[in-house]
């Protein structure tokens, strides 16, 4: 725009039939991209016979297209989040993906983790958050003796997490009440207690978050039977309670807020 801006104000020629010499001025701009690769090279000169318009414009050659990975959500662990919708919890605006699976123990989790990243056809995804919720299975086999040695399996998944993705927002899913009956009463509130305490030291010291959902299913200080089945014999929640689970995933999947663990 510049450079015909100026063409329109060009010197008039000089009559031929005049002592006087005149010069007539042509002034163009153009501007030069450097190809990829190659030495600077200068503005070949013009001719005085060539328009301006005519010049010929040296273009870098095409650069290959850079490939880009889209962020994606990771769920993780045991049938408290299999019935997560993951459309309904993306919104739309993000990616997640649900692999969790009824049953799973700690060990499990880094299964399908390996099996994932060992997925050809997820090379295209950037991990930006992992969701992990496991403990429910695993406390089974610690009944009457405490649950103090899945401690050590805790940081063990942890790390094994951080370290295949290490930019990567990683939290765990705090236990949420188990239903109660008299020859169990003891050790379940004990255990499930005792393992979200492990989580909060796990997380603290791994400095990874914990996503605590436990006093959401509590009505005073007991388990809401509201957002579990009647019959008080099932440890998943009911419709009803599936919803409040998601509503808490997708608050802390779309947050927003101050992250004290952020590098800026």
């Amino acid at each position: 725009p510049g450079a015909q801006s100026i063409l329109q104000h060009r010197v008039i020629a000089g009559d031929s039939s005049n002592a006087t010499d005149h010069v007539r001025y042509s002034i163009s701009f153009r501007k030069y991209k450097k190809q990829q690769n190659s030495p600077e090279f200068t503005t070949p000169p013009s001719s005085p016979s060539t328009s301006p318009d005519q010049l010929p414009l040296l273009c870098s050659s095409p650069q290959p297209s850079k490939i880009t990975q889209s962020p994606i959500t990771l769920l993780l662990g045991d049938s408290f989040l299999t019935p997560l919708d993951s459309k309904l919890l993306g919104k739309g605006r993000k990616k997640v993906i649900n692999l969790s699976k009824g049953g799973n123990k700690m060990p499990d989790v880094m299964q399908d983790l390996e099996s994932f990243m060992n997925n050809p056809c997820n090379s295209c995804y950037y991990v930006d958050q992992i969701f992990i919720s496991v403990g429910t299975n695993d406390i089974r086999n610690c009944r009457y003796h405490g649950v103090s040695k899945l401690k050590g399996e805790l940081f063990k998944l942890v790390r094994y997490v951080k370290e295949h993705f290490n930019k990567t927002k990683i939290f765990i899913q705090s236990l949420l009440p188990l239903p109660l009956s008299p020859d169990n009463r003891g050790y379940i509130v004990r255990n499930v207690l005792s393992f979200n305490q492990i989580i909060f030291q796990v997380c603290s010291h791994e400095r990874v978050y914990m996503l605590d959902v436990f006093g959401l299913f509590l009505r005073g200080n007991f388990r809401d039977p509201r957002l579990f089945p009647d019959d008080n014999s099932n440890i998943h929640p009911n419709k009803r309670g599936v919803g409040r689970l998601a509503r808490a995933y997708i608050n802390r999947i779309h947050c927003r807020q101050f992250d004290p663990f952020s590098p800026n």
